[in-house]
């Protein structure tokens, strides 16, 4: 099972940018100040180069293999997750970010003893029911 973010999510993203663009180019057209084209130049930059395809690109791959999550920039994508084979039990619980915010973490127990911390980030949290459940059906204690 693949999950990812719905179509829109990333459209939006691009919309901001090709409005953020529109804006930009009038702004220079009617010779406004070059600090607002420059402005809008960037946000079209980072909302068409980076979000779009860091939205549309984040995925949680979930087979009888592995639970993977794909998510970051696009051009340095960070990889988390775990071989079902090698997990005793996940236990979901939560922590505090640096910022001081309550943020869910999966606590992963392996079964040679070690143990992992991950942040399943937005997508996952997103997806967290379905994913709980069908990694129930392959034999993973969840607590």
């Amino acid at each position: 099972m693949t999950y990812t973010f719905p179509t829109w999510v990333p459209l939006l993203a691009i919309a901001v940018a090709v409005i953020a663009a529109v804006v930009g180019f009038i702004f220079y057209r009617l010779r406004l100040p070059t600090r607002l084209v420059l402005i809008a130049s960037a946000i079209a930059l980072i909302a068409g180069g980076i979000f779009a395809p860091m939205l549309a690109m984040d995925k949680v791959i979930l087979d009888d293999e592995k639970l993977e999550q794909t998510t970051g920039f696009w051009f340095s994508p960070t990889v988390k997750g775990f071989r079902l084979a090698e997990v005793e039990q996940v236990t979901i619980g939560t922590k505090r970010d640096r910022k001081n915010r309550v943020v869910e973490v999966w606590f992963v127990q392996k079964k040679d003893g070690s143990a992992a911390e991950i942040d399943p980030g937005d997508l996952r949290e997103n997806n967290g029911p379905d994913i709980v459940k069908r990694l129930r059906e392959k034999g993973i204690r969840i607590r």
